[in-house]
Formats: C-alpha cells, structure tokens, sequence
C-alpha cells in the first residue's frame, strides 16, 4: 500500500502549481555606494529564498506523481492477481 499525497484530480492529471521564481536580481557593472550593494543583496536573498520555495514545490509534486505510478501499478497487479486465482 502506497502512503503520501497525490496529484489526481478528475480528468487529467494535473500540471503543477509551483510558481518559479521572479527573474533574477541584475548585477551592475560596478556599485557606486553601500546601499546599492545593501539593495542588490536583498534582491538576490529574495530570489534564492523564492528558488528554494519553488524547488520545494516541484520536489513534492514529483515525490506525489510518484506516489500515484505506484498506486496505478498495485492496483493493476490486484487485477492480475485477481484474474490469475480465478
């Protein structure tokens, strides 16, 4: 017996929800003063931290289409199973 989530909804299977990250922070050429590198800093913080969610999201939509090829595959061998003891 599979345990853990599941992607199935009715109809097809769904496409993941994930949202990537906003696009990556720009590095200027040269930084004129300390708070262009303090700005620069928190953007590139936020961009790993949205990677890092993303990265997260897709691991458990993968990890969950697992779960559900294992499903399919056991329910398909207790249909074997079943034919084969008839």
């Amino acid at each position: 017996m599979v345990f853990g989530g599941s992607n199935f909804t009715l109809g097809s299977y769904p496409k993941n929800t994930c949202y990537p990250p906003t696009s990556k922070p720009f590095k200027p050429y040269q930084f004129n003063n300390q708070f262009e590198i303090d700005s620069y800093n928190v953007q590139v913080k936020r961009y790993n931290a949205e990677l890092e969610d993303y990265s997260n999201c897709i691991d458990e939509y993968i990890e969950n289409a697992n779960n559900d090829i294992k499903r399919i595959q056991e329910a398909a061998q207790q249909a074997i199973n079943e034919f084969n003891n008839l």
